[in-house]
């Protein structure tokens, strides 16, 4: 497994997670104020990771060049 088979499996996973939590949210899943909050930090957390990933997947384009 090279590395971009671990980003791509990093990034379906996130997705996954995404989505899972974003259904909580909206079908009013929510139990309490800090379930809301833990829910709005975990998609902080996972947009973070997505987000740094796509940049090292990006640099690493460019110095492929």
């Amino acid at each position: 497994m090279d590395n971009l088979d671990v980003v791509q499996f990093v990034q379906r996973s996130i997705k996954e997670r995404k989505t899972m939590v974003l259904d909580v949210l909206e079908n009013s899943g929510i139990q309490s104020m800090e379930h809301y909050q833990r829910c709005m930090g975990e998609l902080d957390s996972l947009n973070f990771i997505s987000q740094e990933l796509a940049s090292l997947l990006e640099k690493q384009e460019h110095n492929n060049d």
